[in-house]
C-alpha cells in the first residue's frame, strides 16, 4: 500500500492549453479515490501525471512522502487498467495474467501459483487456456484487473474500465472491483464519467471541470452537501432541479409562485435583495400534497417515466420545468395537476453570480 500527495499539479501542453490547474489532494493508504467529471475535465490527464505516462508541468507529485515526479512508471510500482482492456491477443489468459510476472523473472512455480490464485478470485479458472477473442467483455475485463492486482503493487490506477461493458456487466464488475480492492488493501484510483459509479465505489469523490478540483469530499458530502452548482446538478439521477430568479421583497419566482427565501435563511435573505439565485431541490426530496415547513406548489405534468421503483414526473409552472420522483402508486395522469411540497431543509439556495451555495 501506498500514500499520495498531490501538491500544485498543473499540466501545461506545448500549445498552451491548460488541462489541470493547482490540483491538491491526500490520499490515505488503502484508499479507493474516484475522479470524476464530464469528458475534458482534466480527470484521465491527471491519472496519467500520476502512473507517469504523461509530464508534471508544475507541482510536486509523492508517493511515501518521496518526490515522484521524476519516475518512471515501473519506478511507482503503479498497475494501470485501461478502457480498452489492453490484452496481449495471441496470448491465453494465463499468459496475459503471467506476463508482468515474467518480465520481473519471477520463478515460474510461484507464476503458476499466483495465476491460479487471481484466476480463482476473478472466476477465470475454467478460462486459462483460451484467448482473449474467446471471452466476453466482462471476461476479458476480469482479465485486465488480474494482471493488474496479481503483481501485489501499491497503487492501482483505473481508466473508465467499465466503459466498454453493457449495464448488466457494468454493475456486476462494479461489485467485484470494490471486493477485489477490499482483499488486497491497494490504494486505488479510477477515473469515470459515470456518477453511480463513483456515488457506489469510492472512500471519497473528487469532481472535476475544466481541469478545476470543484469538490472533493464523501458521495454523503456530495450528495448532500454540494459547493456550488456543478456538483449539485452532477451528482445524483435525475439531477438536482434548477430555477434561477432575481428576488424582490425576500421572494423569488418559481413560475407563478413566490418563494420566500427567508424561510430558509433567516435574517441572511436581506442581504440578498435585488441579487439573483438558484433555488436547487432534488426530484426525490419532495413530499406529496401540503405539508408544513414546506414550499407548497402545484404544476402541470407533462409527461411521466415509470421506472419500476418509482416514477419520474415532468412537470411545468408557466416556463419553468423540473423533475420530481414519487412512488409509482402515486404516478399522476398525464396532463393533470400535482401538488407537491420541499421541505426548507432540502432546499438548496446558490449565488447566481458564483454559483456557490449559501451556508
Amino acid at each position: 500500500m501506498a500514500y499520495i500527495t498531490l501538491k500544485d499539479i498543473n499540466k501545461i501542453y506545448p500549445n498552451g492549453y491548460h488541462a489541470v490547474h493547482d490540483f491538491n489532494l491526500e490520499i490515505e493508504k488503502g484508499e479507493f479515490i474516484v475522479f470524476v467529471g464530464p469528458s475534458g475535465c482534466g480527470k484521465s490527464t491527471t491519472l496519467r501525471m500520476i502512473a507517469g505516462l504523461e509530464d508534471i508541468s508544475k507541482g510536486d507529485f509523492l508517493i511515501n512522502g518521496k518526490r515522484a515526479n521524476e519516475m518512471g512508471p515501473r519506478e511507482r510500482e503503479v498497475a494501470m487498467v485501461f478502457q480498452s482492456y489492453a490484452l496481449y491477443p495471441q496470448m491465453t489468459v494465463f499468459d496475459n495474467l503471467a506476463y508482468g510476472l515474467t518480465l520481473q523473472g519471477v520463478d515460474e512455480d510461484v507464476i503458476e501459483e499466483k495465476v491460479k490464485r487471481t484466476a480463482k478470485v476473478l472466476g477465470l479458472t475454467d478460462y486459462l487456456d483460451r484467448l482473449p477473442r474467446a471471452l466476453s467483455g466482462g471476461q476479458r475485463q476480469r482479465v485486465a484487473v488480474g494482471r493488474a492486482i496479481i503483481r501485489k503493487v501499491g497503487i492501482f490506477l483505473m481508466d473508465e474500465p467499465l466503459s466498454n461493458l453493457d449495464a448488466k456487466q457494468r454493475v456486476t464488475m462494479r461489485s467485484e472491483i470494490t471486493q477485489i480492492h477490499r482483499e488486497t488493501g491497494a490504494t486505488t484510483i479510477y477515473v469515470t464519467h459515470d456518477q453511480t459509479e463513483a456515488m457506489t465505489m469510492a472512500d471519497r469523490i473528487v469532481v472535476m471541470k475544466d481541469g478545476y478540483v470543484q469538490q472533493i469530499g464523501t458521495p454523503y458530502e456530495l450528495y448532500f452537501n454540494p459547493v456550488n452548482v456543478f456538483v449539485a446538478g452532477f451528482i445524483g439521477e435525475p439531477p438536482m432541479n434548477f430555477v434561477r430568479s432575481s428576488v424582490k421583497n425576500g421572494k423569488m419566482a418559481f413560475g407563478p409562485a413566490e418563494l420566500d427565501i427567508g424561510k430558509k435563511l433567516g435574517e441572511k435573505a436581506k442581504a440578498y435583495e435585488g441579487k439573483e439565485l438558484v433555488f436547487g431541490f432534488r426530484p426525490e426530496a419532495i413530499v406529496l400534497g401540503e405539508q408544513a415547513d414546506a414550499y407548497t406548489l402545484t404544476a402541470d405534468v407533462e409527461l411521466t417515466e415509470m421506472l419500476g421503483d418509482n416514477t419520474n414526473v415532468y412537470i411545468r409552472m408557466d416556463d419553468k420545468q423540473a423533475i420530481l420522483k414519487v412512488d409509482p402508486h402515486d404516478t399522476p395522469e398525464l396532463d393533470s395537476k400535482i401538488t407537491f411540497s420541499i421541505p426548507y431543509q432540502n432546499v438548496y439556495l446558490f449565488d447566481g453570480e458564483t454559483e456557490k451555495v449559501i451556508e
